[in-house]
Order: C-alpha cells, then sequence, then structure tokens
C-alpha cells in the first residue's frame, strides 16, 4: 500500500496524541487516501444511515479533497447534490444480489479493484474476507439486542456477522456513547478499537414560500414506522390529551412503513380521533423541514436510537423536543428537551402537554436548542473519523 505521507501536520505534532483516541499518534499524517464505502444505504428512499453517509462524506470532500471517495452498490445510487463531483459511484455488479450475499463475496473483490486502501462499513459489518483494511461505524445494535424489532433477513444479516467485523475491524466508530456501552456489553472484545464519533448536523434546505405544511397547529413525529419509534404509545397519549382538550394540536406521523406494524394503519384508521392525525409517508429532506419549522413540537419518543437525527435538526431550528430517557437521546438532547419515560404512556402525554403549553419551556428551547445542535457537526465527524482511519492503516 502506497500512501503518501507528510511529517508532523501542523496541528498533530510529532508526539502527539490522536483528537478521535487519545492515543499517542504515528510520527507521520497521511496525505492522502482512497476509501471505498459500503453505499447500499444511498439506494432508495434514504432515510438515517443515508443521511449520516451524505453528511460525513460531504463535509470529508470539503475538509479533505484530495482523499478519494468511492461509492460502492449492488444498486443503483441516488446520489445527493451534496455529492455530486466529489466522490466516485462504481456501476453496480449483480443488482440483484442480496445485499449481504454482495458485501461478503463482492464487495471486497470491488474494493480491491478500486485500489481502496481501507473499506469503511457504515452499515456496522465488514467483508469478513477481504485484503482491504476495514472500518465499521456502527449505530445501533438493535438487530442483535432486540431482533423482534426488525425484519428476519435484516437480523440475519447483522448478528452473526458483528463478531466477525468486530474481530477484522481496524477501527470502530460508534455514534454515542451508549452504542459503545451496549457494544463493549455485547462484545467485550472490541474493547481498544471501539470510539465514539458523534454525528452532525446537516443544514435544513433554506424555508420557502409555499403554503403552511399543516392547515391547523400540530404535533410533528418523523420516524420509520416500525416497533423502536414507539408510535403506539405516542398516538396513545394523544388520543388521551384529545379526550380532554378536543383543541389540542393534531398529530402528523411523517415516515415510511417499515416492518413489524402491519396492523397500524388500520388502528390509526379505526381510531375515535382519526381525523386529527395526519400520515403523510416518507417525506423529503425539503418536506421534513418545512414539517420541523411548522410543528409546535417535535414528539420522539423512541424505545431505543442509536443517535437520533430528528431529534437534533429539531433543535436547530429552536423546535421544542419530546425524546425519551432511553439509549442515546439523553446525550443528544441534553438540557434543551424533555425526556418522558417511553413506557409510560402519561409521561409522554404530560411531556407533550408541557412542551405546547409552557412558554417559559418553549423560550427555553428556541434558545438552547440550537446552542445545543451546534456542539454537532459533519466537520468534526469528519476530521475525528479520519483520524481513526489514519490509525487503522498505520
Amino acid at each position: 500500500m502506497n500512501i503518501p505521507r507528510a511529517p508532523g501536520a501542523p496541528d498533530q505534532p510529532p508526539g502527539g496524541r490522536s483528537r478521535a483516541t487519545g492515543r499517542p499518534r504515528p510520527r507521520d499524517t497521511i496525505l492522502r487516501m482512497r476509501i471505498a464505502v459500503d453505499a447500499r444505504s444511498l439506494s432508495g428512499e434514504r432515510t438515517g444511515v443515508g443521511r449520516t453517509l451524505e453528511g460525513l462524506y460531504g463535509a470529508w470532500t470539503r475538509l479533505h479533497p484530495k482523499d478519494s471517495v468511492v461509492l460502492l452498490s449492488p444498486r443503483p445510487i441516488s446520489l445527493p447534490a451534496t455529492l455530486e463531483g466529489r466522490v466516485e459511484v462504481r456501476p453496480p455488479v449483480r443488482p440483484r444480489l442480496p445485499g449481504t450475499v454482495w458485501l461478503q463475496t463482492l464487495a471486497p473483490v470491488e474494493a480491491l479493484r478500486a485500489r481502496a486502501d481501507l473499506f469503511h462499513g457504515p452499515l456496522g459489518i465488514l467483508p469478513l474476507a477481504s485484503l482491504v483494511p476495514g472500518v465499521a461505524t456502527i449505530h445501533d445494535l438493535t438487530p442483535l439486542l432486540f431482533p423482534g424489532w426488525h425484519e428476519t433477513k435484516n437480523v440475519a444479516g447483522f448478528a452473526p456477522f458483528l463478531p466477525g467485523t468486530v474481530r477484522r475491524a481496524a477501527r470502530l466508530v460508534c455514534v454515542s456513547r451508549a452504542t459503545r456501552d451496549d457494544l463493549l456489553l455485547a462484545l467485550p472484545e472490541a474493547a481498544g478499537k471501539a470510539f465514539v464519533v458523534p454525528n452532525g448536523l446537516v443544514p435544513p434546505p433554506p424555508a420557502g414560500n409555499g403554503p403552511p405544511p399543516h392547515p391547523r397547529p400540530f404535533v410533528l413525529c418523523i420516524g420509520t414506522l416500525e416497533p423502536r419509534k414507539n408510535h403506539e404509545r405516542l398516538v396513545r397519549a394523544m388520543e388521551s390529551i384529545w379526550d380532554r382538550r378536543p383543541d389540542f394540536p393534531d398529530l402528523v406521523l411523517a415516515g415510511g412503513s417499515g416492518w413489524g406494524l402491519p396492523g397500524f394503519p388500520e388502528r390509526l384508521s379505526r381510531s375515535r380521533h382519526a381525523a386529527r392525525i395526519t400520515r403523510p409517508g416518507w417525506v423529503s429532506p425539503e418536506r421534513a423541514a418545512a414539517l420541523l419549522r411548522g410543528a409546535r413540537l417535535l414528539a420522539y419518543p423512541s424505545l431505543y436510537e442509536g443517535f437520533g437525527l430528528p431529534a437534533l435538526e429539531a433543535m436547530a431550528e429552536g423546535i421544542p423536543v419530546v425524546a425519551s430517557s432511553s439509549s442515546s437521546l439523553p446525550e443528544v438532547v441534553g438540557d434543551a428537551g424533555l425526556l418522558p419515560d417511553p413506557l409510560d404512556v402519561g409521561s409522554i402525554a404530560s411531556a407533550i402537554e408541557r412542551a405546547n403549553d409552557d412558554e417559559a419551556f418553549r423560550a427555553l428551547a428556541r434558545r438552547r436548542g440550537p446552542e445545543r445542535a451546534a456542539l454537532f457537526t459533519w466537520e468534526a465527524a469528519a476530521r475525528q473519523t479520519r483520524a481513526l482511519f489514519e490509525e487503522a492503516l498505520s
């Protein structure tokens, strides 16, 4: 592997320590690297991991224009505008091949053909037989810890391969302390190679001059319909409020149809307050930004999140956030939002009412939310991730 290096980068003097890991750095800093990326999350409708990939490599290619980023996928990639002209997209090979099979068979061959120095697995799994060093980004461990929340194919593509990924990875990027803690509890051998690099915030699209996103005041929830998002308890909380307060804001549930809630749409249609609930389905980033800006508050009482991008995006807009006291959400929200017990419908309802009614809290959210969100940038994530990649190649 012939990787150009420059002795003693100005911001990392010889003998210093890595900002990403706190460990002593190599004496030289890698000037240029070529990274092959599992970019399956950029195929189809873009959800959480796809958006993090866009944010990370958008910042990365601005900060390190000499690096080459090669996107690999068995299916056609929908390239975000922020990455156009900045990355190389390899044409799909065997597009009908299941993603897990592709990752474990063809992806390492494609990485070699791309002359990659390193393979990045942003979906948490690496090819287990590869000549190219690998770094995996682990967002959460729900397929391992809560397999009932996922389709069988998603569990089968993650849980059996995670131990091998931990053994093979030169470094493991965890997007929150909660994720790293779960990883070390499940696989203690990850100690020494697992480090926390929080996600960042992609600046939202500019506000347009279109009509209001909803005809009446509304509470917004953004998230794929799946068990861990806790939609059922959220709806029950809202129903309990509407029973007492018929004039309380509506509920807008934005997000694609996932897995594990087959009867949920019918349950909504049978609700005694069905007219107060709107389901626009999956929404584009532009539509999501418009909904956030128009909402009274964001309700995000998830049972488990590796990070929780919608909460961060709402805080950046100064929108009050009702998240949950579970997993990584306290790390992200801090004291800028409310963190009810996600298993307690009454706790969720009380937090939603306070976020809507309490003007002192709303003023605090308008001030602290943007301050808190400003702590999470993709520029910082790109710098820290690249430092870990350098250590993986040293």
